[in-house]
């Protein structure tokens, strides 16, 4: 079996010249590229995008470099004068991803304040603004505030892009979340299956937004205790992230994550915790020990080892989630 040689996708060097990483989802000959010739193509490239996300495979870096240098940018266009909602919503989204949701949310508001103020309410940034402000809130639990922004998103999409465009079935999709997190599981179902349906019509069954609505009707339906038809959906998800995103995404894991709960809850609790666990590692090494996504799956290991009888073990990693919770 050969080996592929990893050469740094920007200066065709090998590991002799420095260590290489998988920053992004680009795969082939692009998979690879030297820590420190990513770092510099960042801080250097005309491109407006590049400080946080890759030029090729679009997909978000989500690290504190990404943070630094939006954060810079937005200080110099405050002292300029110039329009700063572009620059502010993305670095909210930015401490979004990596899970700093208290720092986001101020900037979350103050970009829908001022888009609303210079475009309008119908405007499809200010419509954007809405969304993602709901966003952040149904990830900090707010689910009440959450609910109207979402509602308020949707219906302006639908007004002014229609009901098949991909930022509208994005919306379907968050509602359709949202009241499942509500317990409103008749409610999200047709919303779920609806935003389905479209993204495989016309996205295709290998976008990132099918898959992630895949991934959302799975979870409804192991919700509704319907096991079966939740596995068939959560393994296609999962398959789909691997060969597009690549293993470690944030993405990937939460389908990995995900599966592991369904089976868990089948009671194949072998195969869970494997799952389980390499979704807890990965996390840990690419978001950090503090990121509300790596806590879920510490509580989700721990729910697992309690089921298995395993209760010292269990505690533990409950007394360790409880500590970095605190650390926040």
């Amino acid at each position: 079996m050969t080996v592929e040689e990893k050469t740094c996708r920007l200066c065709w060097g090998d590991e002799d010249d420095g260590p290489l990483v998988q920053p992004c989802a680009c795969r082939g000959s692009a998979t690879w590229i030297h820590k420190a010739c990513l770092e510099q193509w960042r801080r250097t490239s005309p491109r407006v995008d590049a400080a946080y996300r890759c030029g090729q495979c679009m997909d978000h870096y989500r690290d504190g470099l990404s943070l630094e240098l939006l954060r810079a940018r937005l200080q110099a266009e405050r002292a300029d004068g110039e329009g700063t909602v572009f620059t502010l919503d993305t670095l909210a989204k930015q401490l979004q991803v990596q899970g700093k949701y208290d720092e986001a949310e101020p900037l979350h508001r103050e970009a829908l304040k001022v888009s609303r103020e210079t475009l309008g309410d119908r405007h499809p940034d200010t419509l954007a603004c809405i969304g993602n402000l709901g966003a952040l809130l149904y990830r900090k639990g707010d689910l009440a505030a959450a609910e109207p922004l979402h509602r308020e998103a949707l219906e302006g999409k639908r007004q002014t892009l229609g009901n098949r465009h991909p930022s509208t079935l994005h919306s379907i999709s968050n509602l359709g979340v949202l009241l499942k997190a509500k317990g409103y599981l008749a409610a999200a179902e047709p919303l779920c299956r609806d935003a389905l349906e479209v993204s495989r019509e016309t996205l295709g069954n290998r976008h990132p937004d099918t898959l992630t609505s895949i991934n959302n009707l799975g979870e409804l339906l192991h919700a509704k205790g319907n096991l079966a038809a939740a596995e068939s959906l959560l393994r296609e998800a999962l398959e789909g992230r691997r060969e597009t995103l690549g293993k470690r995404h944030p993405a990937t894991l939460t389908s990995i994550n995900n599966l592991g709960e369904l089976l868990h809850a089948k009671g194949n609790l072998a195969a869970a915790e494997s799952l389980l666990r390499a979704a807890l590692e990965a996390r840990r090494e690419t978001l950090g020990n503090r990121h509300p996504s790596t806590l879920k799956s510490i509580s989700n290991l721990s729910a697992l080892l309690r089921s298995k009888g395993d209760l010292a073990a269990a505690e533990l990693l409950i007394s360790v989630r409880a500590l970095l919770a605190l650390l926040n």
